[in-house]
């Protein structure tokens, strides 16, 4: 009856710590099939990496535990290898560090406190107690995925993971050297490094979260200043119309004496430059000012290099994106379509034709550009042709980062003289 009552305690903490884990996993990693029998597969799984017995001078336990945690991340999620790596690197320190602490601690008290003489009862009460205090270091790290990892898993680029990765190894190798060398009469030698890694662990999350302030940060600025840019444009038109309304009296006496002397060509092309005088540098393609500054900003860019443009866009409603993405999306495609058009020789040759649509919660995007240049593809990433190709190439990397953080879709396309980038998102209430 005793050991039936222990399993069903063990168990129950075992499975709310797996759960813990589980719940801050996913606002980390997305799992392959978000169903209710997969999470009891890796729940069941996390529990045997939880419940791995971590003693002194010995590997076996923090082995299994490494191997069942990389398991899970590796198998039951989907994503980037490097965010299923730094998962790993990461986490495992806190589980190893927690597993031995609480285990041992229960140890020294049954050892030296109680010398060894306890009653069944009391000794079932105290290794469950000791368990059950992995349920709140637990909790505290899913709060603080959660909270401090949830939006930095888009923002982030495979470098900054590598970082925080090199900050980890630290907990990672030293969890592993100190209890394996800490000697077993002297177990709790090993409790200052092990409290040491947990809080390493944890400052990681927290680093992640502020290199991605750090990048939102600057994405923030960018977009105010497609604003800014817009605004100031729209300003200087105003101020174009007005001087031209001010003038317009003796447009029309001069446009009037024209027709009067019978000078027909000379009064329509003194119409021609008045109608280039009124053309606005800027447009209001949609009730999104994000979308105008931008568009506007990358318009006026390719016709500085004699691309031939057309846009059409047309936005029932706003998308239900954030602007920082929306501005991300739109500029780093755009970017990569001007600059392409741009290595072609024969400025007749440029095009850069851009649809966008928002209506029922669906958010289509087409961009269709000319190139001349050989698109190389290697593992389902588009390699840049730039020299500092470290510094490049990043652009598409970040649009389907955004599109996978929305559950998006994007194609791709290409042939010889023309790329073809199509993304559709749905988005609000129509979204399942």
């Amino acid at each position: 009856m005793l050991n039936l009552l222990e399993m069903a305690a063990n168990t129950s903490i075992y499975t709310a710590c797996s759960f813990l884990i589980l719940s801050g996993l996913k606002s980390f990693l997305v799992p392959r099939r978000p169903r209710p029998a997969a999470n009891i597969l890796i729940i069941l799984v996390l529990m045997q990496a939880v419940a791995a017995v971590v003693y002194p001078e010995e590997l076996t336990g923090l082995t299994a535990c490494l191997i069942l945690l990389s398991a899970v991340f590796f198998l039951f999620f989907k994503g980037k290898w490097y965010l299923k790596l730094s998962a790993s690197v990461i986490l495992f320190p806190i589980i190893a560090a927690t597993s031995y602490i609480t285990q041992d601690a229960g140890s020294l008290v049954w050892d030296y406190i109680f010398g060894r003489n306890m009653n069944p009862y009391a000794e079932t009460f105290l290794h469950s107690f000791t368990l059950f205090l992995r349920i709140p270091v637990y909790y505290l790290i899913c709060r603080c995925l959660k909270n401090w990892l949830s939006d930095t898993v888009h923002i982030l680029t495979p470098k900054m993971w590598f970082i925080t990765d090199l900050v980890s190894l630290s907990s990672f190798t030293g969890i592993i050297s100190v209890i394996y060398i800490c000697p077993t009469e002297q177990s709790y030698l090993a409790y200052p490094l092990c409290a040491t890694c947990l809080m390493t662990s944890i400052s990681c999350f927290y680093l992640c979260t502020y290199m991605a302030r750090a990048v939102r940060a600057d994405m923030e600025l960018e977009m105010l200043a497609y604003r800014k840019s817009y605004y100031e444009e729209i300003e200087n038109n105003q101020q174009t119309v007005r001087k031209l309304r001010h003038d317009m009296k003796n447009h029309l006496n001069i446009i009037g004496m024209l027709i009067k002397d019978k000078k027909t060509s000379e009064a329509n092309h003194y119409l021609e430059e008045l109608n280039q005088e009124f053309a606005v540098a800027v447009r209001a393609y949609c009730p999104n000012d994000i979308v105008n500054a931008v568009l506007s900003s990358k318009e006026q860019a390719a016709a500085a290099a004699g691309i031939s443009c057309e846009f059409q866009i047309d936005f029932a409603e706003a998308p239900e994106m954030e602007d920082i993405d929306l501005c991300s999306l739109l500029s780093n495609t755009l970017d990569n379509a001007i600059e392409a058009c741009k290595r072609i020789s024969q400025a007749s040759e440029r095009f850069l034709n851009v649809k966008a649509r928002c209506q029922n919660g669906f958010f289509s995007y087409k961009v269709v550009n000319a190139k001349v240049n050989e698109v190389v593809e290697e593992n389902g990433n588009f390699i840049t042709s730039k020299k500092d190709a470290g510094s490049h190439g990043i652009g598409l990397k970040n649009v389907k980062q955004i599109i996978a953080k929305y559950d998006g879709y994007i194609e791709i396309t290409h042939d010889e003289l023309s790329f073809t980038l199509v993304v559709m998102i749905q988005t609000g209430s129509s979204k399942l």
